[in-house]
Order: C-alpha cells, then structure tokens, then sequence
C-alpha cells in the first residue's frame, strides 16, 4: 500500500521549472574593424559564455545572429565558437539581418531542422510551455503579418488547438519598444492575436538595449490580462541608447519617453547580456544577466500564468 501512495505521488508531481537563455543580435561580421578591436561592441563570445553557463535546456536567438552579411563562412568562424556551442538547443528567430542572403538560405544551412519551417514560423513546446515563433519580416514573409494573412490565421488557430496553460511568442522586431526604432505596428494584428488568446510573454530583439515592459494591452496600456514584451537586443553586435526628446532625460540619465510610447518598467541600454527564463507550470521568472555589469543581475521577477 504504501509503495502504491509513493508511485502515486511521483507521477502527478509537476516537472521542476524549464530554463531558457535568451538574447538576439549577437556576432559581429569578421570584417567589422571593431571585430578585432574589442571595447564596447563586438562582444559576441563574452555574453555566450554567460548562456552556456547557464546551462539552459533551450537558446531561443531572437534574430540577427550574424551581421553584417551572413555568408556561410562568417556562421562558421564568428557565430560558431560562440552561440554556435549552443545549437543543438537552439529555437532560431528570423531577424532582418537573415534576409541579406536570398531567402534567409545561409541561415535555414547553418540550423538546419532546428527550423522547422522555413517561412519563418512554427510552434514547439519547452517543458509545460507553448512556444510560437514568428515571422516579423513582414515584407519578407508571404502575406505579412496582417489580419488575415497566413501566418495570423495560422497562428490563431495555432494557440486555439493548444491546451497548455502558458505559452510565449518570439520575433525579431519589438511591438513596443523605446528604442531608436520605437513601437512596430507591423505587429500590431499578430500582438492582438496574442492578447485574444492569453499569451503571457513576447520576446523580441532588434533594438541593441534590454527592456522590460508591463502586461500591456494591444493599446499599449498597462493591463492585468495584457502581455509582457521583453526586447533583448543585447548578444554582443552593439548596445546604444536612443536620443532624448528634446534632450531631455529622466533622473537616472535615461531619455524621457516619447510621446504614444508605453514606458518599459525596468531598461539598459549600456550593457550586452542575457536574458534568463525560467518556465515553470504556473507561471514564469526572470533574471537580467548583464555583461560586466556591478551587480550579476540587475533585473528579475516572477509572473503567473492567466
């Protein structure tokens, strides 16, 4: 009898939580003068030694692994003995940098069947999550990213099958971000779908900063029901910051924000680094690894799944 209880037990216990090491923008070209010169850019092999360290079940890359035109030699000498030690865990984003090459072809070679689809989005599963990557090229893509277009109603009907209680998207360019590029409302109708659905969490790079924003509605307003976007800009290529409206800045030195921008809740915009996920069954957490930072994290937090 008792023997029967601890089998009981031990198979309706939950898996413990899934980690997952996440960050975009990441390998310089070799021929970047700065490639060789080190300082503030380039810095790809540093903060992929923070990912492997981490030891992450999963890499998702948020696009742009490797700039300035990534031909098959630069996947093998630059990105390689970097995020390429994390491959076989990789969940490969399409960013704008991919599409240099005709149809993304030297990107879908060097991964391979970590992508599934090679238009660009698909969906997967990481422990008790759902997991739907996306296509953010909108030009690029057949259709775009519209109401009605192939990947939106994929995608609808995508998270309607589903029946786990968390999911996540990814794609390359930030629905909202305070950034030199600033909101992207070419994802505006795939953000709704999100918001229709109860997706927690989209993650995004393409901005070379760390940001975090509240659950926001497909508004930008603050929402208890909205999603979470973090932009994760920061895997080594650059970091900048944007320039202040009307040179104006807020007391810790950060631009203020423009105006019809959500403000993010916590931003860098002077380190590279990673984001670390940690995906349980009801919810998730979050630690900012930035990269030769006073402090190892500088930003963390937990949320519940709706």
């Amino acid at each position: 009898m008792l023997i029967l209880v601890w089998l009981l037990t031990r198979c309706s216990s939950s898996a413990g939580p899934v980690r997952v090491a996440v960050v975009g923008d990441m390998a310089c070209d070799p021929a970047d003068p700065l490639f060789a010169a080190g300082g503030a850019h380039c810095r790809s092999q540093a903060v992929s030694d923070l990912a492997v360290a981490l030891n992450p079940a999963a890499f998702l890359g948020l696009g742009d692994f490797q700039y300035e035109l990534p031909k098959a030699d630069a996947y093998k000498t630059v990105y390689g003995p970097s995020f390429g030690r994390l491959k076989s865990k990789t969940i490969p984003v399409f960013g704008n940098q991919e599409y240099k090459v005709q149809d993304a072809n030297t990107f879908t070679a060097y991964f391979g069947d970590r992508i599934t689809e090679k238009r660009g989005y698909w969906s997967t599963d990481v422990g008790s999550w759902h997991i739907v990557v996306l296509n953010s090229n909108c030009s690029a893509v057949a259709g775009g990213c519209g109401a009605g277009s192939p990947q939106q109603t994929w995608l609808a009907k995508d998270l309607a099958a589903d029946g786990k209680h968390c999911a996540l998207a990814a794609w390359h360019h930030p629905r909202w971000s305070t950034g030199i590029a600033g909101p992207d409302p070419r994802t505006a109708d795939l953000y709704q779908t999100l918001y229709d659905n109860k997706v927690e969490l989209v993650l995004s790079g393409h901005e070379a900063d760390y940001e975090r924003f509240p659950p926001l509605n497909t508004a930008g307003v603050r929402d208890e029901h909205g999603v979470r976007q973090f932009v994760v800009g920061t895997g080594g290529q650059a970091h900048y910051r944007p320039a202040a409206q009307d040179d104006a800045y807020d007391e810790l030195g950060n631009p203020v924000v423009a105006a019809g921008r959500p403000a993010g809740e916590f931003v860098d915009y002077d380190h590279h680094g990673v984001l670390e996920m940690s995906l349980s069954e009801d919810g998730y957490g979050w630690s900012w690894h930035p990269l030769e930072a006073a402090k190892p994290v500088t930003d963390s937090g937990s949320g519940t799944c709706f």
